[in-house]
């Protein structure tokens, strides 16, 4: 199935549809558009912060960022530092060095590595994104919806 990822790609139809009260030609118009929000033209990423001089949320809570699942060079020292506090200190002191500086999840992490099964289960969108793929502008032919309408209706 086609997917649209803006409504400026429809060129005014969903609005035209909508105006002129097409149910039927507007739900198709919206079913046809992406579900993925970060790809719609109003939705946008803070880019930083607006003052280098003001602290991040995260400085003023005293909370780390998340980290990478992946081990990092830094990780050798942190495990072992959980290893000496179950030593010397038993499972609540290791609880607690592990709760304020997480361990790795995985040794090795490779983001593109997904099973055939669940590669196969993802939607024409999805698979798009993971190719890192840019979505064809696509010019809306009217004269088509009609044809589609007509099958329907035969």
């Amino acid at each position: 199935m086609l997917q649209l990822v803006n409504e400026w790609q429809l060129q005014g139809q969903l609005n035209q549809a909508l105006l002129q009260h097409q149910r039927a030609d507007f739900a198709l118009w919206l079913a046809m558009l992406s579900p993925a929000v970060d790809e719609m033209a109003a939705f946008c990423l803070p880019t930083g912060e607006a003052e280098p001089g003001t602290p991040s949320l995260y400085q003023q809570l005293g909370v780390q960022q998340q980290r990478d699942v992946a081990m990092q060079a830094q990780d050798i020292s942190c495990l072992t530092a959980q290893h000496q506090a179950l030593m010397h200190g038993g499972l609540a002191q290791c609880r607690l060095q592990q709760l304020l500086a997480p361990p790795p999840v995985v040794v090795r992490h490779d983001g593109k590595k997904l099973s055939a099964e669940l590669l196969d289960s993802l939607d024409v969108h999805t698979r798009r994104h993971l190719a890192k793929q840019k979505a064809d502008v696509i010019t809306p032919d009217p004269t088509a919806l009609f044809d589609i309408l007509q099958e329907m209706h035969a």
